[in-house]
């Protein structure tokens, strides 16, 4: 129940779950003076939230962080761990394991192995479901299945496939590093989760933690190219995409604070 309600209770905090209790709000008391204000709040909120304007600056200011985090120079570490996120398993009608978005960790992690900056690769992800007789396997499960494919060879792939957040991860990870008496690590992630994954790894592991951020959503600003009318004028106008964005941004944000709150980071 614990786990559920950290899911669940966040949503009133995102722009749209925010908006929205903002025009309930505003309905269920239309009769009062402040309706019109909460009403109009909502709507504002929504609109800029969803403007790509808005979730450009704030992608960038956990990107750019992040980037500058990862060394030029990668050292050699005992591990390359690859945090949970970006698989879908193997279930009907997918014939075989399919890549999202942050699927780009697994093949940094692979990269990282072919690269020989460490001997292993630590595979690292539960299964996360509020479904009953869900058939999908753990992440880390599933992430072994395609490394396997990517010819990462077996012996040197190990799964850690108990955690369902990132704190739990850096638990897990860090009593397997106390196991195989490692020292170091490289922790790959995507950049817009690399500041509360890394805070969270400094915390509650005694390891070197080396970040290998990647997933960027978006390249650098001086990469961006110069402003048109006509892109200011899309800029300005609220976008799903974009809301879904400013919503990542936000979520990592709380999370952010929340891990520090119950000292995870």
């Amino acid at each position: 129940m614990g786990f559920l309600l950290s899911k669940l209770l966040p949503l009133l905090a995102y722009p749209l779950g925010l908006s929205l209790v903002l025009l309930l709000s505003a309905h269920w008391g239309r009769r009062r003076r402040w309706s019109g204000w909460l009403g109009s709040s909502g709507l504002a909120l929504l609109w800029i939230s969803a403007m790509p304007l808005t979730a450009r600056q704030l992608v960038w200011g956990l990107e750019e962080p992040s980037a500058a985090l990862t060394p030029v120079v990668l050292p050699r570490a005992d591990a390359v761990v690859v945090l949970g996120g970006g698989l879908q398993a193997r279930l009907p009608p997918r014939a075989a394991v399919e890549v999202t978005a942050a699927g780009d960790r697994l093949l940094t992690g692979v990269r990282l192995m072919r690269a020989e900056r460490a001997p292993l690769l630590l595979l690292s992800g539960g299964k996360v479901s509020f479904r009953r007789n869900d058939p999908a396997p753990a992440e880390a499960v599933t992430a072994r299945t395609l490394a396997l494919e990517l010819d990462v060879p077996a012996a040197r792939i190990a799964i850690s496939d108990t955690a369902r957040t990132t704190a739990e991860e850096a638990a897990a990870v860090d009593r397997i590093a106390r196991e195989r008496g490692w020292s170091s690590v490289l922790l790959v992630t995507s950049a817009l989760h690399m500041p509360r994954a890394l805070a969270s790894f400094q915390r509650r592991t005694g390891l070197t933690v080396i970040p290998v951020s990647c997933d960027y959503i978006l390249p650098s600003r001086n990469q961006f190219g110069t402003a048109t009318p006509g892109s200011l004028l899309m800029s300005l106008l609220p976008d799903a995409n974009a809301l879904q964005l400013t919503s990542l941004v936000v979520k990592e944000r709380i999370g952010l604070l929340a891990y520090r709150w119950r000292g995870w980071s």
